[in-house]
């Protein structure tokens, strides 16, 4: 938390003003009011896990932490971008502020499964699958759906109800399209 916000006012000030909007704000946003929401770990399923899973692994037993905690920067009653915490030599250091989208899907899903519910969603990142998934472990051991960024998610998922992320979907479900994919991508790098 303590490099979160002493990283968050010099990314801020070197945003420049013609690319406000590629960072979730708008001219006349007042940065400097700007705050860190409650931080996200990150999580990840290696390859080698996700190749060996079965459709009744449970989703803790594959995810891992990457390491990395979002930040939500909050500028009035919304979340607009992600500042990345990540453990340097010496240290804990903001070291990248951007992905917008996700942090407006980010504060969806935290509507939908909030901590004053007993809720603790996990972010879950596929790296070789380029998506973002999440996993509610207070509800079940099979949940593990995708982040949909304008109503679309991994392998074409889309919520079915509203409000959005009240439903999800299962490992199971998830599970032959995401091998295929991260198959895929680790051939393409090979070659």
């Amino acid at each position: 938390m303590a490099a979160a916000e002493a990283g968050l006012l010099p990314f801020l000030k070197s945003l420049p003003p013609e690319e406000l909007g590629n960072f979730g704000f708008s001219p006349g946003d007042q940065l400097p009011q700007a705050r860190i929401g409650d931080p996200w770990q990150l999580y990840t399923i290696t390859p080698s896990a996700l190749l060996k899973a079965g459709a009744d692994t449970p989703v803790d037993t594959l995810i891992s932490p990457a390491g990395l905690w979002y930040f939500p920067v909050i500028l009035g009653d919304r979340s607009r971008s992600i500042l990345v915490v990540d453990e340097m030599e010496n240290g804990w250091e903001a070291v990248s502020l951007g992905k917008s989208s996700l942090a407006g899907e980010m504060q969806k899903l935290k509507r939908q499964w909030p901590k004053a519910r007993g809720y603790e969603p996990k972010l879950i990142a596929i790296y070789q699958a380029a998506s973002y998934f999440f996993t509610i472990p207070e509800k079940d051991s099979e949940n593990f759906t995708p982040l949909t960024f304008d109503g679309v998610g991994f392998a074409g998922y889309y919520q079915t109800a509203g409000p959005e992320y009240s439903t999800t979907t299962t490992l199971s479900q998830m599970l032959g399209p995401l091998k295929s994919a991260v198959e895929k991508n680790i051939s393409l790098n090979r070659q």
